[in-house]
C-alpha cells in the first residue's frame, strides 16, 4: 500500500438514518468538528473533535421532520459557525445559531418549497451576508433565501428548475465575480444557473451526465476555471465535466468507482501533490478515492470499507497532521440503530519515492555532504529518513531513504541510490605578511622569507608555490609575491604579500 491510503474506519454514534454531513470549527479552537442531519429522528448530531481524529459523544438538536441536507456558515456575523438544515416533511429550513463553544441555539425555521432536499450557502447578492439556496423536489424549484446578517432570512423567492432537484453546489462558473449554482435531479443533466449578483439567477447550460446522485466542484485541471464532478447512482461511475470559464462545460468523461451505487461525492488533495482528487461514498459500504492528475483526468479507484448504506461524505484534517481525512454518514440497515453512525478514515498516504543518483558539493568547512531527502512530494504526516545521512568526498556512497506514515508505520516507501561528493572548497592560505629588507647596496638582495601555511577541509597533500620564490633576488623597491595553494582535489587559492627592499644608505 502506498497512496491513497487510509486507516481502517473508526465509527461514532449519531442519530437515526443520518444522510447529510458537514464539517466546521464549531468551538473556535482551530480543530474540525462534524454535524450530521439525521433523517430518522428529526435531529442534528454535533460531534466535537478532539484534534486527534476522534470525536466526543454526540449532542443532538431538534430540527424539522425528515432533515436531509446540511450546511454551515456564519449567518449572523458573530464569528461563530452556524448550521442550516433542510426539512423534507415540514417544507422548511432550520437555522441553528452557534455560540462558538460548540453549542447551538434552538432552531428558527424559514419556509421554502415543498420537499426541500439539497442546500448550499454563499453571498448571492454581494452584500457581505451569507444566503441560502435550497432544492425543492415537490415543485421542481430552487428557493433562494437572502440573509439579513443577523441569522434571519428574507422571504424566499423561488424559480423553476429541472425535475426532482436534489443536490446543489455553488461556485463562480463564469468568472464574473458573482456566485452561481449547479444542481442535479432526476434528469441525466446538470443544470447551471448563473448569478446576476443580486440574488437572482438565469439558466446557462445543461451538460449531460448519466444518473446523478451527488455533485461537487473544484478546479480539476488547474486552469483557473471551476469544474464539476457528479456521482452516478446505479451506474458505478463519476462524471467529470471540465469548465470553460464562461458557465459552460465540456462533454463528460466518466470514471469507475468500484461500486454500482455511489451516493455522495467530495473533493480534496488526498496525496498532497497539489492536484484535486475525488472521493465517493458507495452504498455497497465503501468509499472510493480517485487520484487526480492535474489535467482533469483521474486514476483507478481505491476502496475502503465504511458502514452500512453510506450516503453523505465530507473531508477535513480531523487529526491536525496536515493531511485531509474523510468522514461518511452511514444510514445503517434501518433496523439496528447502532448501524447508524459516522465513519472517519484518517489519511496515511505515502507517495512513491523518486531517488536518482546524486553528485553533491561538500558542506562548507567539511569533507562530507549532507544527503538531502528525495524530492518526491509527501504529506505533512510522513517522515523521511536517509541512511547514511552524510557521504564522504571521493567515496561513492549507497544511500537508502525511507518515507513512513506517522499514522501507519507499515505504510512506507524506500529507495536506493548512489551519492558522489565533490570537494569544491579551496585551501586557505595564511602567513602572507609583508616583509621589509635592507640591502647592503643600492641594487637589491636575496630574500629568504618564511613559507606561508595552507589548511584544507579535506585530508591530503597541499602544494604551495610562490613567485618569486624564497631565496630569489629582489631588486630595490617593492615586489609582489603571489602564492598559490593546490589541494589533492585540484582546488586552488591564491594570496599575495609585498617584499620591500630598502637600499643601503651611508651615514
Amino acid at each position: 500500500m502506498v497512496c491513497p491510503a487510509f486507516l481502517s474506519q473508526t465509527t461514532f454514534a449519531v442519530g437515526a438514518d443520518p444522510i447529510g454531513i458537514t464539517t466546521g470549527d464549531f468551538i473556535n479552537d482551530g480543530g474540525l468538528d462534524l454535524a450530521v442531519a439525521n433523517e430518522g429522528d428529526a435531529t442534528v448530531s454535533v460531534l466535537l473533535g478532539n484534534g486527534d481524529g476522534t470525536f466526543q459523544t454526540q449532542v443532538t438538536y431538534a430540527v424539522g421532520a425528515d432533515p436531509s441536507g446540511i450546511t454551515t456558515g456564519d449567518f449572523n456575523n458573530d464569528g461563530s459557525l452556524d448550521l442550516a438544515v433542510t426539512n423534507q416533511i415540514d417544507n422548511t429550513v432550520s437555522v441553528l445559531l452557534g455560540d462558538g463553544t460548540g453549542s447551538f441555539g434552538p432552531q428558527a425555521t424559514f419556509a421554502v418549497g415543498p420537499s426541500p432536499i439539497g442546500i448550499t450557502t454563499g453571498d448571492f447578492n454581494n452584500d457581505g451576508n451569507l444566503d441560502l439556496a435550497v432544492t425543492n423536489q415537490g415543485d421542481d424549484s430552487v428557493s433562494v433565501l437572502l440573509g439579513n446578517g443577523d441569522g434571519t432570512f428574507q422571504t424566499q423567492p423561488s424559480f423553476g428548475v429541472l425535475p426532482f432537484p436534489s443536490d446543489i453546489k455553488t461556485g463562480d462558473f463564469n468568472n464574473d465575480g458573482n456566485l452561481d449554482l449547479a444542481l442535479i435531479g432526476a434528469a441525466p443533466v446538470v443544470q447551471v444557473l448563473l448569478g446576476n449578483g443580486d440574488g437572482t439567477f438565469v439558466p446557462a447550460s445543461f451538460p449531460f451526465v448519466i444518473s446523478p446522485a451527488s455533485i461537487t466542484t473544484g478546479d480539476f485541471n488547474n486552469d483557473g476555471n471551476l469544474d464539476l464532478a457528479v456521482a452516478n447512482l446505479g451506474d458505478g461511475t463519476v462524471s467529470v465535466l471540465l469548465g470553460n470559464g464562461n458557465g459552460t462545460f465540456q462533454t463528460q468523461v466518466t470514471y469507475a468507482v468500484g461500486d454500482n451505487n455511489p451516493s455522495g461525492i467530495t473533493t480534496g488533495d488526498f496525496n498532497c501533490d497539489g492536484n484535486l482528487d475525488l472521493a465517493t461514498a458507495n452504498q455497497g459500504g465503501t468509499v472510493a478515492v480517485l487520484l487526480g492528475d492535474g489535467t482533469g483526468g483521474f486514476g483507478l479507484p481505491t476502496t475502503y470499507a465504511v458502514g452500512i448504506n453510506p450516503n453523505g461524505i465530507t473531508t477535513g484534517d480531523f487529526n491536525n497532521d496536515g493531511s485531509l481525512d474523510l468522514a461518511v454518514a452511514n444510514q445503517g440497515d434501518f433496523v439496528d440503530p447502532t448501524t447508524s453512525n459516522v465513519s472517519v478514515l484518517l489519511n496515511s498516504c505515502v507517495n512513491p519515492l523518486i531517488c536518482p543518483d546524486l553528485t553533491l558539493e561538500n558542506d562548507p568547512g567539511t569533507c562530507i555532504a549532507t544527503v538531502p531527502p528525495p524530492t518526491s512530494t509527501q504529506c505533512a504526516n510522513v517522515t523521511t529518513v536517509c541512511s547514511p545521512a552524510t557521504a564522504e568526498v571521493g567515496i561513492p556512497t549507497q544511500v537508502t531513504c525511507t518515507a513512513t506514515s506517522n499514522l501507519d508505520p507499515t505504510n512506507s516507501e524506500s529507495c536506493l541510490f548512489t551519492v558522489t561528493v565533490t570537494d569544491t572548497e579551496a585551501p586557505v592560505l595564511s602567513g602572507l605578511s609583508d616583509i621589509d629588507v635592507t640591502a647592503d647596496n643600492n641594487i637589491g638582495t636575496t630574500v629568504i622569507y618564511p613559507d606561508p601555511t595552507a589548511t584544507d577541509n579535506c585530508p591530503g597533500t597541499i602544494t604551495v608555490t610562490c613567485t618569486p620564490a624564497s631565496g630569489s633576488f629582489f631588486p630595490v623597491g617593492s615586489t609582489t609575491v603571489t602564492c598559490t595553494a593546490t589541494d589533492s582535489n585540484g582546488n586552488t587559492s591564491s594570496g599575495t604579500f609585498t617584499v620591500t627592499v630598502i637600499p643601503f644608505q651611508e651615514e
